[in-house]
């Protein structure tokens, strides 16, 4: 895409999901979900896929970064 001629067309998440799994996601869909539920998974399947998918990557690299083990000090009154 970057090195192709015309306009940029971005993959939305919807269109990522759906050639990782195979099918579109049940949620997506709204068939067993909540009114709120699938405001909000029909929401995020529009944006673009980099964002949801470099969020969920930086959320999980804060998450599950290695941390130094903390000295606790144990003071007395």
């Amino acid at each position: 895409m970057a090195l192709g001629t015309g306009a940029y067309n971005g993959l939305a998440t919807l269109d990522v999901w759906t050639l990782l799994v195979g099918q579109t996601p049940d949620f997506a869909r709204g068939a067993d979900a909540t009114p709120l539920l699938a405001t909000v998974a029909a929401g995020i399947m529009a944006m673009p896929a980099w964002v949801v998918f470099g969020a969920t990557g930086f959320v999980l690299l804060h998450a599950c970064r290695k941390r130094r083990a903390r000295r606790r000090v144990f003071r007395t009154a």
